[in-house]
């Protein structure tokens, strides 16, 4: 009889368990959807460029280049679209300032590089992009300035954004850079 009855409370639990999975995941789906959805709204004003496109109109225009590694299914990667690069300032700084090219390091797409035709993925290999998100900074020229690694929240970013614009990496630290704004927005 006890045996009976363990049995019982195990596949209780298992149905239950499974009853509970089925709505997690239903509400992850609602969730992704969503996020999609507003992904697209706030992003829908930056500029995206595919790899070689950028490239070219960087040197051309001679504006640096911020070049976004990502996958689909990157959580972190859809928080920086929607929080990040769906911020007004970073949008308006990026757009002003930056020729922006997003690149799909798992896709098969296909774009030129130095003559050949290679796809994201490749490009993505280029970089050395083994985890989500990377955000390249890049001379005009394409010559690396250096990566940003991981998630950045938009404020982190748009210092970033203006440290590289006026080519202070080449005078200042980051840190020192970020130290000096803090200061003048105490002094205001």
């Amino acid at each position: 009889m006890r045996r009976y009855f363990i049995h019982i409370l195990i596949f209780v639990f298992m149905i239950c368990l499974g009853s509970n999975n089925l709505l997690c995941s239903q509400t992850t789906s609602e969730k992704r959807t969503k996020e999609k959805i507003s992904t697209e709204k706030k992003t829908e004003n930056v500029t995206w460029y595919k790899h070689d496109e950028g490239l070219v109109k960087a040197k051309k225009e001679k504006k640096h280049i911020m070049v976004n590694f990502y996958t689909k299914w990157c959580g972190w990667c859809k928080r920086m679209d929607r929080y990040t690069f769906g911020n007004e300032d970073v949008r308006n700084v990026l757009n002003e300032s930056y020729v922006a090219i997003k690149v799909n390091a798992q896709s098969g797409e296909k774009v030129w590089v130095d003559g050949k035709e290679i796809t994201e993925r490749q490009v993505a290999a280029m970089y050395r992009v083994r985890a989500h998100p990377v955000t390249w900074f890049l001379k005009p020229s394409g010559e690396r300035i250096a990566p940003r690694r991981g998630y950045a929240g938009a404020e982190e970013f748009l210092y970033i954004l203006n440290w590289v614009k006026d080519d202070l990496y080449e005078k200042i630290s980051f840190n020192e850079f970020v130290k000096q704004e803090q200061e003048k927005k105490k002094s205001k």
